[in-house]
């Protein structure tokens, strides 16, 4: 996705996926318009698995499944494949 220099994202780091269903949760206070997904999760040799920032609306967030953790936060589990690169 390419977006504007001035747009606002609202920027979420994920440390690690969840590798078996291959989606990231997403708490659901974290979500907004426009979002620069960066996820953080290392391999052994030092380099992250996802290098570049990862876009996704709220809207597509929104329509993914949801999960409630015991603590009572509604999580959205979004697929990898849903997230696009991110540009600007």
């Amino acid at each position: 996705m390419k977006l504007r220099a001035g747009t606002i994202c609202q920027a979420i780091e994920i440390r690690s996926p969840r590798w078996k269903q291959r989606v990231v949760g997403i708490a659901s206070f974290r979500v907004g318009a426009h979002n620069a997904i960066t996820i953080t999760a290392t391999g052994k040799d030092g380099k992250r698995y996802y290098p570049s920032e990862l876009y996704a609306s709220g809207d597509t967030i929104r329509a993914c499944e949801q999960q409630t953790l015991p603590s009572g936060i509604q999580l959205y589990l979004v697929p990898i494949s849903k997230l696009e690169p991110l540009e600007r």
